[in-house]
C-alpha cells in the first residue's frame, strides 16, 4: 500500500511513498507527515492512497508528525480545485491551509574545511570571507548575508574543489503548544484548618524573634515576650529548640546575631501566604496557573516546594490556549428589530439557509447560493450578517466572517463576541505565530464556531463551515497577488466553490459592489438584494444619547420598524482646487473645508480627513536642475518623513538621508513637493493648534495593538481630528464625525490600470460613508482637479448606478472583465536583459499558441515593462493575455524561472 504525499515545493505532481508497518491502518487522508525528497526532509501531506506506485523503487514514510489530520476532506477538494483553477502545485495550495511553523524543515549547513583556498570567482571570494568569519552556516544564513548574489554556484564550485563540506541538518517545527506551571491542593479542603493552625504557630515564632530584636540588649522576660508576641509559651520554646534563643530564669534572651535573626523570622513568617495559598486554591476548585496564584497570595517559590514536599499541594503543568481575546470584556447583545427593508433581506437569505435539501449528493447549480447584498453604508449590513451566522450555529455549522482590513476587526470582533459569547475567534496576520497556531488547533478541534479575519481565515479547518460571509467584499485586498508566493487566488473566488461544494451559503456585503461580482448578480448568478436606507438607531438608544450628548433634538427619519430610524446620507460638496488657486488660496485645504473644521472645533464634534498618501513630502526635487530623489533599489521617487528626517522608499523600504546638495548639479536649492498624511498632520497643528490630532496610517499601525488603540482612543473623544489613509475608509462607525474631508480626490485617477474609476469612486463613497452615522448628522467636502471626471460625480451623489451603468459600457467596448478574463504573466530578475529575453520568448510561445486557431478571441499584450519597473532591485516586465479562459489557454505551457503567473490579476502596475 502506498501513500500519496503532496509536498511544500513548487513541483506540480503528488508522490507515492511507502507505508511503513507501523502506520498501515493508522494513517488517514490529511494527515501531516515527514519524507524524503531528494536529499532533503520534508513535510507532506497525504492526499490519497494507491495499491500500485508508478515508480519501481519508492521510499518509506519517516514519520507520522500529528496524530490527527491537518487539513479536512472539504480543505482538501478546494485546495485540488484551487491548484487546477490557478495552475499552481498542489502542494502550495495545501499549504495556505496550514500555520506557519507547524511542518519540520531541512537545510544544508556548510563547514570550511581548507581555509587557506584561493577562490576563483568574486562570489566564492564572498562566500569563503563568510565561512571564515562567522563559522559553519545554513543555506537560509547565507541567502540572508548574500541576498543578491548567486551563491549557490560558488557553493557547488567549491564543494567540488573540497574546500567546502555540506551536511543535512533537520529542523523541528517552530512551534508548539504552550504549557504552564500548575497547583492544586493535593488534600481535603476540610483538612485546611489543622494545617493552617500549624503554619499559623511559624508565624506566632516570628513574633518571638520580631519583639526580642526591638527590646533593649534583645532580651525580655517570659511574660512580656508572650504579651508583646501574642502567644504563649510554646512558640517560645520551639524558637529556643531552634538554636535562636535561650530561656533562663524566665529571661528570653536571643543568642543568634541580629542578621541571622531576622532571617530566621522571614522564613517563619512566610507561612502566611501559605495560609492564603491553601484557601485561595480551595476557593478555586481546580488546578490554577501557578504564576496566578503566586501573584493573588505573594507565595514564593520556595514555599512552594516545602508545600509540595509535605504533600500538601500538588505542583504539574497543563497545556493553555494563546488566545488574542482572551481578556476582550462585552456585554451580552440581543438582536435588535429589524427596519422593513432589512426583514426583506433576511426573509431571502434565511428561506435559502433553511431550505436546503440535505438528501442530495450535490447541490443543485442552478439554484444560487450567493447573496450579494448591496447596502449604503450604514444600511444594517451587519445586523444581516449576525442573524445568518445564528442561522448557520442554529443548525449545527459554523461560520466565516471575513474583512479586509485589520484594522476593522476590532469593531466587528466587538460586536460579534456580544452576540455570540466565547464562541468566536480571529485570525490575521497581526497575530503571533503561537497564536494563529492555537486558534487554528481550537477550530480544529471543534471549539470555535465563528471565525473572523481577513482572507487568510477561509482556510481554518472548521468541521462543517455552512456560512461565508465577505464584507467590503468589494476590496483588492481579499486577492492574493504577486509577489506573494502563489496560488495566487481571490477569497470570494474560493468561498463561492467551497460554499457550493458543502451546500452553504455566501454572503457578499457592499456599498460599492466590485463592478464583475455586480454583473453576476444582474444577471442572475448572484441573487441581488437592496439596501438603499441607512439605519440610524433605535429610538432608545437615541433618547439615551440625546440625553448623554446634551442636544436638544436629533435629526432622523422615522421607518416602518417598531423601534428603529434611519438618516439620510450626508451631502457632499465638491470644491474646485483649481478655482482655489485661481483665487488665491495656496494652502492645502480649500476654504469651505477651513470653515467646516472651524464649526466642527467651536461645537467640540469630530471630524476625518483621507489622504491616500504617506509621509511629509511625495518628492524632493532640485529646483536648479529639476533632478527628482529616486530609490537606487526601485527607480521611484522617495518620501520624505520629517519625524525621522529620512527619505524612505514605499516600495521596498530602503532609507536615506535627505540631500542638502544636489546630487547632479551640485544645487542647494533643495525643495520638497506634494503631502501625505505626515504633512497634513502638521498643518493642522499649525492652523488649529487647540485641535487634538491623531493619525492612522501604516506609519502609526505597526505595532501589535494599534489599531485598537487609535480607534479607541477616537471613540473616547481623545483627539477632534483623525488623519488618515485607506484604513479609515471602511466599516468604522464613530457618531460624533460630522465631518469628513477628501483632501484630495485624485490621487490615483492618473495611473495606467482599467480599475482605477472604480477604485476612486469606491474609495471615494466609502470615506464619504464615515460621515453622518450618529445623532448629529454631517457632511462631506471633497477636493479634487478633476471635478467632471464620472467616478467623483457619481461619489458625490452616492450614486452607484450611475457610476455602473457608464463603468460596464466602458469594460465591454474595452473587452475588460466581466467580458474577458485576463492573466498576467510577470517576469522578474536582476539583471534587465535576461527578463526582457525571457519575455520576448514566452510572447513569441504564446502568439504560436494563439495562431493555432484554438483560442482565436485571445489577445496577446507585451512583452512592455511594468509601470514600477524596478522594485528592490529587481527588474519587472509584464505580458497580459486577454481571452475567455486563461486556465486552458496556460495549461502545459512551461513557463521560465523569472516568470510568475497570476490568472484574474487585480494588480496591472
Amino acid at each position: 500500500m502506498y501513500a500519496i504525499v503532496a509536498v511544500h515545493r513548487p513541483v506540480r505532481q503528488t508522490f507515492h511513498y511507502e507505508i511503513p508497518a507501523a502506520l498501515l491502518g493508522r494513517l488517514q487522508v490529511g494527515h501531516l507527515v515527514e519524507v524524503e525528497f531528494g536529499v532533503a526532509r520534508l513535510s507532506g501531506v497525504v492526499v490519497g492512497f494507491d495499491t500500485h506506485s508508478p515508480v519501481l523503487k519508492t521510499k518509506p514514510i519517516v514519520e507520522l508528525i500529528d496524530p490527527k489530520p491537518v487539513i479536512t476532506p472539504l480543505q482538501l477538494d478546494v485546495a485540488q480545485w484551487l491548484a487546477d483553477n490557478t495552475l499552481t502545485p498542489i502542494g502550495l495550495c495545501i499549504w495556505l491551509m496550514l500555520p506557519s511553523g507547524i511542518q519540520s524543515t531541512s537545510t544544508l549547513r556548510y563547514t570550511l574545511l581548507d581555509p587557506d583556498a584561493v577562490p576563483n570567482t568574486a562570489n566564492q571570494k564572498r562566500v569563503l570571507s563568510l565561512l571564515k568569519t562567522r563559522g559553519p552556516l545554513l543555506a537560509t544564513q547565507l541567502q540572508r548575508a548574500l541576498p543578491r548574489v548567486n551563491w549557490r554556484s560558488a557553493v557547488t564550485s567549491l564543494l567540488q574543489r573540497g574546500v567546502l563540506e555540506q551536511e543535512m541538518i533537520i529542523r523541528p517545527p517552530s512551534v508548539n503548544p504552550k504549557t504552564v506551571e500548575t497547583l492544586g491542593l493535593a488534600i481535603p479542603p476540610l483538612a485546611i484548618p489543622a494545617i493552617a493552625s500549624h503554619l499559623g504557630r511559624e508565624s506566632k515564632r516570628a513574633n518571638v524573634l520580631e519583639v526580642l530584636l526591638a527590646a533593649p540588649d534583645h532580651h525580655l522576660s517570659l511574660e512580656e515576650t508572650m504579651a508583646l508576641a501574642g502567644c504563649k509559651s510554646s512558640p517560645i520554646k520551639a524558637v529556643e529548640d531552634m538554636g535562636l534563643v535561650s530561656i533562663e530564669n524566665h529571661i528570653v534572651q536571643l543568642i543568634v546575631d541580629s542578621p541571622t535573626a531576622k532571617v530566621a523570622m522571614i522564613e517563619l513568617r512566610g507561612s502566611q501566604p501559605e495560609i492564603d495559598l491553601l484557601y485561595y486554591l480551595a476557593a478555586a476548585g481546580e488546578v490554577v496557573e501557578t504564576r496566578v496564584a503566586m501573584q493573588a497570595t505573594g507565595v514564593k517559590d520556595a514555599s512552594l516546594s516545602r508545600l509540595a514536599e509535605d504533600g500538601i499541594i500538588l505542583l504539574g503543568e497543563t497545556e493553555v490556549w494563546r488566545d488574542p481575546l482572551a481578556d476582550l470584556v462585552t456585554m451580552p447583545d440581543l438582536a435588535p428589530p429589524l427596519t422593513s427593508g432589512q426583514q426583506q433581506v433576511w426573509d431571502s437569505i434565511r428561506a435559502y439557509m433553511e431550505g436546503i435539501r440535505w438528501g442530495e449528493s450535490s447541490p443543485d447549480p442552478s439554484s444560487p447560493h450567493v447573496f450579494l447584498v448591496h447596502g449604503v453604508t450604514g444600511s444594517g449590513k451587519t445586523e444581516i450578517y449576525m442573524r445568518a451566522v445564528q442561522q448557520a450555529l442554529a443548525q449545527g455549522r459554523q461560520a466565516i466572517v471575513l474583512v479586509p482590513e485589520i484594522a476593522l476587526t476590532a469593531q466587528l470582533v466587538q460586536r460579534f463576541a456580544a452576540r455570540f459569547p466565547q464562541q468566536i475567534a480571529v485570525a490575521h496576520s497581526n497575530l503571533s505565530v503561537g497564536e494563529r497556531y492555537d486558534t487554528w488547533r481550537r477550530v480544529r478541534a471543534g471549539e470555535i464556531q465563528v471565525v473572523i479575519g481577513a482572507r487568510s481565515a477561509l482556510f481554518m479547518p472548521l468541521p462543517d463551515p455552512g456560512l461565508v460571509i465577505l464584507d467590503e467584499e468589494h476590496d483588492d485586498s481579499y486577492k492574493q497577488g504577486s509577489p506573494i508566493l502563489p496560488p495566487f487566488y481571490h477569497a470570494r473566488d474560493v468561498a463561492v466553490e467551497m460554499m457550493w461544494r458543502n451546500r452553504g451559503t455566501v454572503i457578499l456585503g457592499s456599498a460599492t459592489p466590485d463592478t464583475t461580482t455586480f454583473y453576476h448578480a444582474e444577471r442572475g448568478d448572484y441573487v441581488l438584494l437592496r439596501m438603499p436606507d441607512r439605519v440610524l438607531a433605535y429610538r432608545e438608544k437615541i433618547k439615551r444619547q440625546i440625553a448623554h450628548l446634551n442636544l436638544p433634538s436629533a435629526r432622523y427619519i422615522p421607518t416602518d420598524a417598531e423601534e428603529a430610524v434611519s438618516i439620510e446620507l450626508p451631502p457632499v460638496e465638491v470644491v474646485d482646487m483649481r478655482q482655489e488657486l485661481r483665487e488665491g488660496n495656496r494652502s492645502i485645504f480649500s476654504r469651505i473645508l477651513q470653515d467646516h473644521l472651524r464649526e466642527v472645533l467651536v461645537n467640540e464634534q469630530q471630524a476625518i480627513l483621507f489622504l491616500n498618501r504617506r509621509g511629509t513630502a511625495t518628492h524632493v526635487m532640485c529646483r536648479d536642475c529639476g533632478h527628482v530623489v529616486v530609490c537606487s533599489r526601485c527607480d521611484t521617487p522617495l518620501t520624505y518623513h520629517a519625524p525621522r528626517e529620512a527619505l524612505v522608499c514605499h516600495h521596498c523600504g530602503k532609507r536615506q538621508a535627505s540631500p542638502t546638495r544636489c546630487p547632479v548639479c551640485n544645487g542647494q536649492h533643495i525643495r520638497y513637493f506634494g503631502a501625505g498624511t505626515e504633512k497634513l498632520n502638521q498643518l493642522l497643528k499649525e492652523s488649529y493648534p487647540q485641535a487634538r490630532v491623531l493619525r492612522w496610517d501604516q506609519d502609526t499601525a505597526k505595532e501589535r495593538g494599534a489599531h485598537e488603540r487609535i480607534l479607541k482612543q477616537f471613540l473616547d473623544r481623545q483627539a477632534d481630528i483623525l488623519v488618515g489613509t485607506q484604513m479609515i475608509a471602511k466599516g468604522l462607525d464613530i457618531p460624533l464625525v460630522t465631518l469628513v474631508g477628501i483632501v484630495s480626490a485624485d490621487t490615483s485617477l492618473g495611473l495606467p490600470d482599467y480599475r482605477v474609476g472604480e477604485r476612486t469612486f469606491q474609495l471615494l463613497t466609502q470615506v464619504a460613508g464615515r460621515a453622518g452615522r450618529g445623532l448629529l448628522g454631517g457632511r462631506v467636502v471633497l477636493q479634487t482637479y478633476q471635478p467632471a471626471h464620472y467616478a467623483i460625480q457619481a461619489a458625490a451623489t452616492h450614486d452607484y448606478a450611475q457610476f455602473y451603468q457608464q463603468e460596464i459600457a466602458f469594460r465591454e467596448l474595452t473587452r475588460y472583465p466581466p467580458f474577458a478574463r485576463l492573466a498576467r504573466l510577470l517576469f522578474r530578475d536582476n539583471q534587465q536583459t535576461v527578463v526582457i529575453r525571457e519575455a520576448e520568448v514566452m510572447a513569441d510561445t504564446l502568439r504560436r499558441r494563439q495562431s493555432r486557431g484554438e483560442f482565436h478571441a485571445t489577445e496577446v499584450i507585451g512583452p512592455t515593462p511594468c509601470f514600477f519597473m524596478r522594485q528592490d532591485g529587481v527588474f519587472r516586465w509584464q505580458i497580459l493575455v486577454r481571452t475567455s479562459d486563461p486556465v486552458a489557454f496556460f495549461r502545459d505551457i512551461e513557463l521560465g524561472p523569472s516568470a510568475i503567473l497570476d490568472i484574474d490579476p487585480l494588480d496591472l502596475l
